[in-house]
């Protein structure tokens, strides 16, 4: 069977704020591919479901990806090794990350000018391959970029950051803690996670949105306001966050989970006003806008990392057929961490 490649297409894309499922793919099962001229083949070994991947199945044209017809594999990004390589920059056995898809072998080929599709060789790979799409990946690169550039965070700055217990804001918390805040506080969905994140991942204090009042609480943890705001989920959160800013306050914009699929367009912001009061101001992120620089973010992970700073945070599911259930998770609050899924063991 190592020579079938398993695969995960897309079947129909989900209606409006339907959650997203196995119903929306099919399985499907083909040869294993051979690389033409200046190609390789990478084998599978990781794949990082996060949330962005919901709105590939978007027939909506104002998408900030472009969605995948249906029929073709699913978009995923993942990490591999090369089994097979006809192009004289990558050798076999070395190790790869990029946009895999959701199966086991994929053809590729070097594609840094587009952003979606960006890859690099692991000139040092870590043991486990996971972390190359934890802390080192998506969720780290992004949260360190997000502080360091949009954020322009400086030490002694107070810091909150929503969905504080996902993969980008468990990073961006210990990084912010790490760069000298003066306090770091969370936002999260349950009582375990917010113990987690103050026990564990050394934040301040943490608030849980379905029982605390969030501006109370806000007001609390902050009388002198927010420094920076580091926004995953968008909605009402962001908007209540907004009244507590203080003066010079970055406020980072690099999700809106919580709105994003809705049904009816959300209302919008009412507290905007105060970004103009407080001299502040809103940037939208993501983590490409900063590609040419992932050795930088790369180096500073991996020090905080071995020197015991920075937890990898892994939320590991196992096996390719589970990847559906895996997105899944990221939907309905289960999930802790940087959601990561092994799809063969790592090599020996």
């Amino acid at each position: 069977m190592k020579n079938i490649n398993r695969q995960w297409r897309v079947a129909r894309y989900p209606e409006s704020d339907e959650l997203i499922g196995s119903q929306h793919f099919e399985w499907h099962e083909s040869d294993m591919p051979e690389p033409e001229a200046d190609e390789f083949l990478v084998r599978t070994h990781c794949l990082a479901p996060i949330p962005a991947q919901r709105g590939y199945l978007s027939p909506s044209h104002d998408a900030f990806f472009s969605n995948i017809p249906k029929g073709e594999v699913m978009r995923g990004r993942g990490v591999g090794q090369i089994i097979a390589s006809r192009h004289p920059d990558y050798r076999e056995g070395e190790f790869f990350v990029g946009s895999l898809g959701w199966q086991d072998y994929s053809i590729q080929k070097p594609r840094g000018e587009d952003f979606v599709f960006s890859t690099r060789k692991i000139t040092h790979p870590l043991s486990p391959l996971s972390h190359h799409l934890s802390f080192l990946g998506q969720s780290g690169v992004t949260a360190y970029f997000g502080l360091t550039e949009a954020g322009q965070m400086k030490p002694g700055d107070n810091i909150l950051i929503a969905s504080a217990a996902g993969g980008v804001g468990s990073c961006a918390g210990q990084i912010a803690r790490i760069k000298g805040a003066r306090k770091v506080v969370g936002i999260t969905s349950t009582d375990e996670k917010c113990r987690w994140l103050c026990n564990e991942l050394g934040f301040d204090a943490a608030i849980n949105y379905k029982t605390d009042n969030i501006n109370q609480k806000l007001a609390e943890f902050f009388p002198e306001g927010i420094d920076v705001y580091y926004d995953n989920v968008g909605g009402a959160i962001l908007d209540t966050a907004l009244l507590h800013l203080a003066l010079g306050a970055r406020v980072i914009i690099a999700g809106f989970i919580s709105t994003d699929y809705e049904i009816k367009p959300s209302p919008g912001l009412v507290h905007y006003k105060n970004l103009l009061r407080k001299r502040a101001r809103m940037q939208g992120f993501v983590f490409f806008d900063y590609w040419d620089r992932y050795d930088e973010a790369e180096q500073f992970l991996k020090k905080w990392h071995a020197q015991g700073e920075l937890h990898d945070c892994e939320d590991l599911d196992e096996g390719l057929e589970n990847m559906p259930e895996s997105l899944a998770s990221l939907f309905t609050g289960s999930n802790r961490g940087c959601k990561v899924c092994r799809i063969a063991p790592d090599p020996d």
